[in-house]
């Protein structure tokens, strides 16, 4: 977890991994704005996150993927 102070509000990043069968992990993020002044932050969280999610999400399977790919190679 990750949390960013703003200005009485925070903006906390939440990733949760979830074992599935046949070595596969699912992976959920979670973008929690809250705090009496998150309001005033919920257009720039969307504007700023909202369109590259799905993007970023891909992104850090992939790397997890390639590091587990690299260990493997590594323990032969």
């Amino acid at each position: 977890m990750i949390e960013m102070s703003l200005d009485r509000a925070i903006l906390t990043f939440e990733w949760i991994f979830e074992p599935m069968a046949q070595h596969r992990t699912r992976i959920t993020q979670r973008i929690i704005l809250s705090g009496d002044n998150a309001t005033a932050y919920a257009d720039q969280v969307r504007a700023g996150f909202g369109s590259t999610l799905d993007e970023g999400m891909r992104r850090i399977a992939d790397a997890l993927v390639m590091a587990e790919r690299s260990r493997e190679v590594g323990q032969r």
